[in-house]
């Protein structure tokens, strides 16, 4: 990575040696850091009308391995060059307004068709086995757990090296739900790309609308709140996705009165260990 994480003040003195297509992508970085650091690289080679070569090029001419340590060094960057703020207002009431206006811009932004298919696909599947790493294995854990209350069986994953396993076993009439935030984590991809190969189906979770996750998903549910490098896992990046696990849920009851009757089943399951 770049010394002293100065990403920008390398890729700014750099720029005039670059070829045009790097040079593209660099005026774009250098105008609009913040935002890059919500946009997959698919998302970014769109938005410069370039490709995601260019943009691993230019990562690898400021001394990144990838995207990803590009991305990292950019949001040091970015948080070392803004200025310290006093605080205005109450900081709680930031965060419950920060997470209510998530869950209204996701539920704005849930494809309702999509959330159909999505609902008939899990009522559907033979199986479900579900894969998420770090922060989106939080909302895999929720999901899992809601369909647990729902009598509808699931297997978690959040060891790559086991869900890749999993994933050569799978075929047509199996589902996979992949929960990632960015739609570009190696990892998962490459698990989700051994489950295409078997025939499975994919549902994909996310905060990015393109990715290349996404583009292998044969459905795809977005919530409204982009994750970064430093705020992955954060209450409003979070909410949006939990909502798409509850607009699932609803989806799925709706296709037959027994997941009622075996939420109520499981629940009181649990009755006699409460104090």
């Amino acid at each position: 990575m770049t010394d002293n994480g100065n990403i920008l003040l390398h890729l700014k003195q750099g720029l005039p040696g670059y070829s045009p297509a790097l040079q593209k992508l660099g005026d774009f970085i250098l105008t609009e850091p913040q935002r890059v650091l919500y946009l997959t690289i698919t998302e970014l080679a769109k938005e410069t009308d370039t490709s995601e070569a260019s943009v691993t090029r230019l990562c690898r001419n400021l001394s990144c391995k990838g995207y990803t340590e590009f991305k990292m060094a950019l949001a040091l960057d970015v948080q070392q060059s803004q200025p310290t703020l006093a605080a205005t207002g109450d900081p709680v009431d930031a965060l419950v307004e920060e997470s209510v206006q998530a869950l209204r811009d996701t539920g704005k932004f849930i494809d309702r068709e999509v959330l159909q298919q999505a609902g008939a696909a899990v009522h559907q599947a033979r199986s479900i086995q579900i894969y998420g790493v770090a922060a989106s294995a939080i909302t895999g854990e929720y999901l899992h757990y809601r369909l647990l209350r729902l009598g509808k069986s699931a297997q978690l994953f959040g060891d790559m090296h086991r869900a890749a396993m999993n994933a050569s076993t799978l075929g047509k009439g199996d589902l996979v739900i992949a929960i990632s935030a960015s739609g570009s984590t190696k990892d998962l991809m490459h698990v989700v790309n051994v489950a295409k190969k078997r025939k499975a189906q994919v549902l994909m979770l996310s905060n990015t609308l393109r990715s290349p996750m996404g583009n292998l998903a044969d459905m795809l549910l977005v919530a409204a709140r982009p994750e970064g490098p430093l705020n992955a896992g954060t209450l409003s990046g979070k909410v949006g996705a939990m909502l798409l696990v509850e607009a699932l849920m609803g989806e799925l009851m709706a296709h037959d009165a027994h997941y009622a009757t075996a939420s109520q089943q499981t629940a009181s399951a649990t009755l006699p260990m409460l104090i």
